[in-house]
């Protein structure tokens, strides 16, 4: 009985420890998060879903190209998708 509980606690361990690594955390904050769920799940678990539900991604804002009419990202100087100037200053008429 207890060898199942040490498996689950190292499975949930190692998806904290995943999950963190594709939320940007480095390498040795995540590895921290992951053995403090293995040894006290039971504070650190709700402390990195607390934590994990804090961390937003940054919200993608989206422009598009006046000449394609496709998506582009940031503030470019020319459109990735059809090579357009679409930033900066431009002394000449488009």
């Amino acid at each position: 009985m207890r060898f199942i509980g040490l498996l689950i606690a190292a499975a949930v361990a190692v998806w904290v420890y995943i999950d963190a690594k594709n939320k940007g955390y480095k390498t040795l904050p995540a590895v921290g998060w992951m053995l403090g769920v293995f040894l006290l799940m039971i504070v650190f678990l709700p402390l990195y879903l607390f934590v994990r539900a804090r961390k937003a991604k940054p919200v993608e804002i989206l422009t598009p190209c006046k000449h394609c009419g496709k998506y582009y990202q940031d503030t470019p100087l020319y459109c990735p998708n059809c090579g357009h100037k679409v930033g900066g200053y431009s002394f000449k008429e488009e």
